[in-house]
């Protein structure tokens, strides 16, 4: 008898249908771990692309830095980027970039370019041009996101990435992960569907993204979930009072103008929002899911979340990006199957 056997044959038959050209899957049961994987995936331990279901990672590493060096906290991020003295993103607090909440989004930035010329393009712009007032709610999957990888390495004094590896990513138990940089992809590249067929992702090759398998992405939020301790490493990754920080509700009942819903984070987390519609709340994760359920979509194709209540946690990539309606209808259908079986 397979692993999953319901979960796997609504897998395996989207994969007949086209609704996607690979899969990988790994839930964390009451400690207990299955993982499924078929089409483009061809072993359970290869290396996806999760898009911005790794940016809590970043945001981990962010309270990493804090916890030895907490006045940090409080400081415009001018102090720490000086091109940005006197422009409304140098004016705010990381509490604002963390939850979304300073009225500008990239999402043609190019993330490639030279530091300085990076730094320029987000001096430059104002929350008219992002059509938003200041200090809206509005996911950003870009701009926001590199400055805090470039505060992370400013104040660590290590290059981001070596630093989320070593103090985040390694003690989870997920040493295969590794934020992709240019022209180095994931063993499996993201796809793109364009009428029938599947095409390269423009994204595949998207600067900072995390790659690597659905395993290692479950013990990260695993982790989280357990308190900031890893249950098969046993490492501590981050101190209590980080876990309360990282969790707590600090943007709630607010629509967000790029999801135009109403969406509630924690510190670079998605939380639980069924309560402001279970079926049509995007990157949610299940409408059986708990109030205490956190974690984090990639577009258009991946998910990790945490379900302490439920002892759950899942790491889902489908490969092959679909319109974003198409995608969060397939996912909530797979997660609210694999809660079932799993019940």
């Amino acid at each position: 008898m397979p692993d999953l056997p319901r979960t796997q044959r609504h897998l395996e038959e989207g994969l007949s249908s086209n609704q996607w050209c690979g899969y990988s899957l790994t839930a964390i049961h009451r400690g207990i771990s299955h993982t499924l994987y078929g089409g483009k995936v061809t072993a359970p331990h290869a290396s996806v692309c999760w898009l911005s279901a790794g940016k809590p990672v970043v945001a981990a590493g962010i309270l990493k830095v804090l916890e030895e060096k907490p006045e940090l906290w409080d400081l415009p991020l001018a102090i720490t980027f000086p091109d940005l003295a006197g422009t409304p993103l140098g004016n705010l607090k990381l509490l604002s970039v963390l939850t979304h909440q300073t009225g500008l989004r990239f999402p043609n930035l190019d993330l490639s370019a030279p530091r300085n010329i990076t730094l320029q393009a987000l001096a430059q712009t104002s929350s008219a041009d992002c059509q938003l007032t200041p200090e809206q709610a509005a996911y950003d999957p870009r701009g926001g996101w590199w400055l805090l990888q470039q505060w992370i390495e400013h104040h660590s004094n290590h290059p981001w990435r070596d630093y989320l590896h070593k103090t985040i990513l390694e003690p989870s138990g997920a040493p295969g992960i590794f934020f992709a940089e240019r022209n180095r992809n994931a063993e499996i590249p993201m796809d793109e569907r364009k009428s029938d067929q599947w095409v390269a992702s423009p994204l595949e090759n998207e600067f900072g993204n995390l790659c690597g398998s659905s395993l290692d992405l479950a013990r990260f939020y695993q982790t989280v979930g357990s308190g900031g301790v890893s249950p098969e490493t046993g490492g501590k990754v981050l101190q209590p009072d980080s876990i309360r920080k990282f969790l707590q509700p600090w943007r709630t009942g607010i629509k967000d103008m790029t999801f135009l819903h109403i969406v509630d984070f924690g510190l670079g987390l998605i939380l639980d929002s069924n309560k402001y519609g279970a079926t049509t709340v995007p990157y949610g994760f299940g409408t059986k899911s708990s109030d205490k359920a956190f974690g984090h979509g990639g577009a258009r194709s991946s998910i990790g979340f945490a379900d302490p209540e439920h002892d759950l946690v899942v790491a889902l990539c489908l490969i092959g990006q679909v319109p974003e309606p198409r995608h969060q209808a397939r996912m909530r259908t797979l997660i609210d199957l694999l809660r079932s079986e799993l019940a």
